[in-house]
Parts: structure tokens; C-alpha cells; sequence
């Protein structure tokens, strides 16, 4: 049997041999992984952005007068040259009569403007369409890539909404005219004046009803808008740093509050910038991209919030690693790669950097593991255990 000391000393060194294995034991870090894989990576611009019908048209009071009670509803179908306000006419007093014959001389000189710029729609159509068909003769030749004669079929699409655009203009400044026009009609010695008929200048749907009830307004009050909800275009403000990247034709993807994703393309990046303040309160330079809707948009109508993404590059099998991954090293990237239950330090050569993901060059190949947000112990070589 052992004697009492023998048995202490053969605990101590028990002892000492368990601490020695704790302490020089190699240390395993949990981290968590992910797996490089080829699939679809985008690029893109992303912003909030707002419905608008297109065209559309604000109609007024040609008259100061009594407004009869609204007979028409926002969602109605009207046509064009439909009545859809009456307005008694106050007598006029001289002051009264020269402020209309001021207002005739602008509703001409407006109707003048937007018939000039019809007239330049036309042309610039005309334009578009001769360099379609070059581009088409040239693309049969091999002289040109895709994407260019894709942007001149679209030029041509975007000039044609702005040519109707400016006819709806035209119309509308031409109803403008008539109302300012039936101003200075006089009653006749039997009785006061005629009711004026308010007519819609173009065909769609009442958006929206602003007077209602029967009242007096002074002229130029808005009574209502028409347009037509199936004609929508989308606008969204972009930093005036990042819009260098879109252009005309440049694909986009419109998300509304259904979650349902809609394929559109710019139509014009306007040329004047304003100054926006940002939710943080800092004042940010922005210009407004408009685009149009190509995919079927029920539910949608005038003044929608959505989510608006451009797409600056795309790959449907793009090699890509979480952008977690990702350590800046030296003047290039690396990533912590799993190898054998250790962590090692790889350098890679990067491409596109989409929202979550980076496209990679060179460095990795399909199917590494990479560890995600490595911390600030995790060197090369170090022992790691995958977290489930």
C-alpha cells in the first residue's frame, strides 16, 4: 500500500501535469464560416424613389366665380374636352378686367411655348429614329456592341413620351386660353353671365378632386388632376457624386410595398442639381434620374413611395465571398481561409463589389470556407472550430 506521503506527492504531480496540459494546451477559436460559390451578383445604386403619372394634368380656374359641387370623384374616367367643372363668373370690375386681358396675353404666350415645343420633340424624334436606323445598319455590320444600339432604341422611346408629353402640354395651355379668353366675355342685357365650362385637356383618370363643394374662387385655383395611372414613370434623387455612373437605358429595378420587383430603365438624368438635407441633417447635393416602368404595375398610382435599385454591372455566375470576410492588407484584400481546422491568410484579387457580396479574381476558388468577421485575435495558422 502507499504510504501517505507517497500519495500526496503523486497527487502534486497529477496535479501539475493537468495545470501544464490546461495551460500549454493549443487554444481553438469558434468562428463563424461561409462558402465561396458561384451565382448572381449586382452592383447597383440604391435609393428611395416616387411614383408619377405621366403625362398629367393640373386644371384650374379659368374665371373668378362660384365652383358648382364637384360631379366627378377622384378614380373617374374622363376623355378629353369633358366638362368637368362649371364656374358662375363675378362680374367685372376694371381692375379685374385688365388683370384678365393679362392673363389672355400669358395663356397665348404659353400656348406660343408649348407649341414651339412640340414642334422640337417632333424634330428631335425624327433625329432619334435616323440614328436608330444607323445604329441598326451598323449593328448588322458588327460596328457597334448591343448596349449601343440598345440606347438609341431606347432614345427613341424616350423622345416619343416627350412628344406626348408636350401635346398634353399644348393641350392643356390651349384650355388655359379658352378660360382666359371666356374671362372677358360680357353678359348679355338679358341676365348675368354664362356658366363657363371647365374641360379636361386630355384623357385618363381624376387623380385627385381639391375643390369639392360649391364656393367662390379666384382664378387660377387648382380644381383638379387628371392622368392616366397606366402611363407611370419613377423619380429618384441621386447623389450628384454617384450619378456620373447612370445614364439613359441604364437598367433599373423598382420595388414597391407588395415586395414584388419591377424591371424599368432611365429615360433622363436631369441636368440641374439642388441641394437636399439627408435624414442626419447634412445638406447633400442630388439630381433627379427619372425612369420608366417596363413590367405591369397594378396597384401602383400617382406619388407611390418605392425602392429604387440601378444597375451598374451583373453577372448571373459570378465567383463571390461575403463581404464580411473581407481584411484590408497592406494595399490589397485577404480573407481568414479554413484549411485543415486552422485559419489561413490568403490575399485575393477583387472585381465588383456589390451591397453584401464582392465578386472575386483571383485567390479563392468555389467551394473555400472563409471565416466571417474575423476578430482581432485570429492570426494565420491559429486553430479554428466552425460554429453550427
Amino acid at each position: 500500500m502507499l504510504k501517505r506521503r507517497q500519495v500526496v506527492l503523486l497527487g502534486i504531480v497529477l496535479g501539475g501535469a493537468g495545470l501544464a496540459w490546461v495551460l500549454l494546451r493549443p487554444t481553438v477559436f469558434e468562428v463563424e464560416a461561409a462558402t465561396v460559390e458561384r451565382g448572381p451578383l449586382r452592383v447597383t445604386i440604391d435609393e428611395d424613389g416616387l411614383t408619377r403619372v405621366q403625362p398629367h394634368a393640373e386644371i384650374t380656374a379659368p374665371v373668378t366665380g362660384r365652383v358648382a359641387e364637384s360631379r366627378v370623384r377622384a378614380g373617374d374616367s374622363v376623355v378629353a374636352g369633358m366638362v368637368v367643372a362649371r364656374i358662375s363668373p363675378a362680374p367685372l370690375d376694371p381692375r379685374t378686367r385688365e388683370q384678365a386681358r393679362a392673363s389672355l396675353e400669358a395663356a397665348r404666350a404659353l400656348r406660343s411655348e408649348a407649341t414651339a415645343r412640340v414642334r422640337q420633340a417632333s424634330v428631335q424624334l425624327g433625329e432619334a429614329r435616323r440614328a436608330r436606323s444607323r445604329a441598326e445598319a451598323l449593328a448588322t455590320a458588327g460596328a457597334v456592341t448591343a448596349r449601343d444600339l440598345e440606347q438609341a432604341v431606347a432614345e427613341v422611346q424616350v423622345r416619343e413620351r416627350e412628344l406626348e408629353a408636350a401635346v398634353s402640354r399644348e393641350r392643356a395651355a390651349a384650355q388655359d386660353e379658352r378660360g382666359a379668353r371666356a374671362l372677358l366675355v360680357e353678359p348679355d342685357s338679358s341676365g348675368p353671365r354664362a356658366p363657363v365650362a371647365v374641360r379636361a385637356p386630355i384623357g385618363g383618370r381624376v387623380l385627385r378632386v381639391l375643390e369639392e363643394h360649391d364656393r367662390v374662387v379666384p382664378a387660377g385655383t387648382s380644381l383638379l388632376e387628371v392622368g392616366d395611372p397606366a402611363n407611370l414613370e419613377v423619380v429618384a434623387d441621386v447623389l450628384t457624386r454617384d450619378v456620373g455612373q447612370i445614364s439613359a437605358g441604364t437598367p433599373m429595378l423598382v420595388r414597391a410595398g407588395t415586395g414584388r420587383e419591377l424591371k424599368a430603365r432611365v429615360k433622363r438624368v436631369e441636368p440641374a442639381a439642388f441641394t437636399k438635407v439627408s435624414p442626419l441633417g447634412v445638406e447633400e447635393q442630388r439630381v433627379n434620374v427619372v425612369g420608366e416602368l417596363l413590367d405591369p404595375h397594378p396597384g401602383l398610382g400617382d406619388k407611390f413611395e418605392v425602392d429604387v435599385s440601378f444597375v451598374l454591372w451583373e453577372s448571373p455566375s459570378a465567383l463571390k465571398v461575403p463581404g464580411g470576410a473581407l481584411l484590408p492588407s497592406d494595399s490589397t484584400w485577404a480573407v481568414f481561409a479554413v484549411t485543415g481546422g486552422r485559419a489561413r491568410l490568403r490575399r485575393v484579387g477583387l472585381g465588383h463589389r456589390g451591397a453584401r457580396e464582392t465578386e472575386v479574381l483571383s485567390g479563392l476558388q468555389a467551394g473555400d470556407t472563409v471565416i466571417v468577421h474575423p476578430d482581432d485575435r485570429m492570426r494565420d495558422g491559429v486553430r479554428v472550430a466552425v460554429r453550427d
